[in-house]
Order: C-alpha cells, then structure tokens, then sequence
C-alpha cells in the first residue's frame, strides 16, 4: 500500500518549485518593462476622488476625466485600476449599472476602437438581451415603438430572439456570430450570412462608414438601457495621443472626425476616462478635440522614501490576494502567516533603490516615476528569493 502511495511522488516531479510560495506569493508581483499591475494604485488621490465623483454623478454634463503623466507615470495601471473598481462598485450598487470598457490599442482609424466595444458590450449583453426578447414575443413590438432610434437594429435583433420553428440552438449561435461580426462594421456580408440577419424580405445595410457604425452603437446602447441590461459605459482610453502620431494628416483629421462624433452622440451614455502625455504634440492641432477632453489632471510621482515603501507594500499585498484565491480554488485553505511587512524585501532596501533612482533622474531634471522604479524592485526581489537570501 505504501508502494502505491508513493507512485503519486513521481506525478508531483514536474512541478516547479515556486520560491516566492514562502512569501505567500505566486510569483514576483512587481511589473517588469511593458508590463502591468491591474489592481494597485498608489497616492493619486486627487485622480481617484475626482472618478468616482463623476461616477457617482454621471450625466451628459459630468461626463470627461483627462489624466496627463508621462511615459511610465502609470496611465495604464491607473485605467485599469478604474476598469476594476467600476465593477466592484457596480457590483456593490453604489453606482448606476455602468459597465467599463478598456482600450488598448487605438489603431489607425475609429473602427480599431470601435470593435473593441462592440466586442465588450455583445460578450456581457448579447446572450441576455435574447433570452429577456424570448421570454416576451411582444417586447419587440413595443420597443420598436417605444425606442425609436433603436429600429433598426431591433429588426435585426429580431431575427436572433424570434427564430423560426426550425432553428436550433446552433443555428442561434451563428446568427449570433454574424450580427456580432455585422455590427462591427467594415466588412460585407456574403449574401448567405445577410439572409440570417433578414427581417420581413428586408437585408441589413452594410456599416462601412464610422457615422453609421456609431448610429448603430448608439442604438445598442438604447436598446440595454430601455431593458435595464446596462445604463451606459465607462470608456478607458488609454494611449490617446497615439491617434495622431505616425498618419497622415488626411487621416488624422478623418480619425478626429469620428471622434467628435462619438464623444457627442454617446455623451448620454458615455463617461470617457482619456489618459495622454502632457501636451501631446499632434493632438493640439485639433482643438475641437482637446475641449472634448475635459481639463486635465496629472499623475503623481514617486516624491518620498515613504511613498515608495506604500508602492511596494500594495504590489506585494496584491500578489497576496491572488496567491490566496488561487490557493482557495485548490480546496487547499490552511491557516497562514501572512506577512504584514515587506517580506522577503525591508524598508531599508525599497530606501536605498528609492534614493538611488532618485538621485539619477534629479540630475536630468526628471521625477522618479512608478513605471521605471518597480522594474527596479522586480529585479531586487528576484534576487532576493531565489538565491535564496
């Protein structure tokens, strides 16, 4: 019998020793080069108080936050950390029900952000908007005559919630797939995929232009909110200015174009976060764009040993609680000696990275910046734990 027990060491061989498991951790929290922490952020209270006031007070009026900080100031985290506290708090209704949608990568027309929208709101919505049309044949009816800039896309919507006798399950998917794919725009459909989405003889149009992808998006988003789905969208633009670097001068003023008819045909539905450097050179060529931002608030360096020492503190809290839930999900709870300190780094080691950083960039007239100061610890740590000290 111990013979056989034993054989279940052999399996256990090709695991690899983690060793920051000892420090409660899954692996080194801190970011390294082009990496991100999505769940920390330290001492931008001012950023912080002002998104969740405009959460809390959503309107058309109150409705832009623009937060300028230079390359590895912490946009990104600081997005991200806003994608996540979205849905805590919507989860624990103390918002409206908004829902965040991040964007990485803007692309070098509307259409690059666009897709990643539409993606974002049929991946949470789409299943539940046709189950909620199932389950009342006369819904469609009624908000067809209720939502009047939605009629179009109902008719479509139609052709998925209100199958005929011989459809199945799967045959639902597909239509699914090709109106996720229809609403996107850009691209035709072939004739066979237009005849699933074809309502009363009547094909849908093709969306190769922004104004009427955006048409569209905005009947979407009606159609959510009539159905209590979802009350609007908090849209996370990162990378911003990148808009106007490296296209055309025909193109960037086609790309600021459409974006000043997003931000005004969505501004109902729409609080848009906007993360820039500051003084973004191309952007400026485009006022009618710069006002839409909102007035701008800065991101704040690393000023202190002290706030250095509460950047690391929260990263290795952050690995923390990930390690605790994956632990959980194992069915492997066991009491534990979380460290409450900066284990296996100290105080002394975050201050000496800290001054040593600091009297580096001083010299260039610089700030130490969260993005170029954790890589610092990233590499201390690693050391630290796996030699083994």
């Amino acid at each position: 019998m111990t013979l056989t027990r034993d054989h279940a060491l052999f399996d256990a061989k090709n695991e690899e020793l983690n060793p920051y498991e000892q420090y409660y951790l899954l692996e080194n929290p801190f970011p390294g080069s082009g990496e991100t922490g999505f769940d920390v952020c330290t001492d931008q209270k001012e950023i912080k108080k002002q998104f969740v006031y405009i959460l809390q007070n959503f309107s058309p009026e109150t409705n832009r936050l623009r937060i300028n900080g230079e390359n590895g100031a912490g946009k990104t985290n600081i997005l991200r950390y806003f994608e996540l506290l979205t849905d805590d708090a919507r989860r624990k209704k103390l918002i409206n029900n908004l829902h965040p949608v991040y964007i990485f990568n803007p692309g070098e027309s509307y259409f690059d952000i666009h897709e990643q929208i539409i993606d974002k709101l049929t991946g949470s919505f789409l299943s539940d908007l046709v189950v909620k049309l199932q389950s009342d044949e006369n819904l469609i009816k009624t908000l067809i005559t209720k939502v009047k800039p939605a009629k179009e896309i109902l008719k479509i919507i139609k052709t998925i919630a209100l199958p005929n006798q011989i459809s199945i399950s799967y045959f639902e998917e597909r239509k699914k797939d090709t109106f996720i794919r229809w609403l996107k725009g850009q691209q035709k459909l072939g004739a066979a995929e237009k005849k699933l989405l074809t309502d009363g003889g009547v094909p849908p149009v093709d969306i190769t232009s922004s104004s009427l992808a955006i048409r569209f998006l905005y009947s979407l988003l009606n159609v959510l909110k009539e159905l209590d789905l979802c009350d609007g969208i908090v849209l996370l633009f990162d990378e911003f200015e990148e808009i106007f670097e490296g296209l055309t001068r025909s193109r960037q003023s086609k790309y600021a174009q459409d974006l000043r008819h997003l931000f005004d045909t969505l501004k109902e539905f729409t609080f848009f976060v906007i993360a820039t450097v500051p003084e973004p050179r191309d952007l400026l060529q485009y006022p009618a764009i710069d006002r839409r931002l909102g007035e701008p608030v800065t991101l704040e360096p690393i000023v202190s040993a002290e706030l250095a020492i509460d950047y690391v503190a929260d990263y290795l809290n952050s690995g923390r609680n990930k390690y605790e839930i994956y632990i959980k999900g194992k069915d492997a709870v066991t009491e534990s000696s979380r460290p409450q300190s900066l284990e296996p780094l100290t105080k002394e080691i975050v201050e000496a990275e800290y001054l040593s950083l600091k009297e580096t960039v001083e010299k260039a007239e610089l700030n130490v910046l969260p993005g170029y100061f954790l890589p610092k610890m990233r590499e201390r740590m690693k050391q630290k734990v796996e030699d083994g000290n």
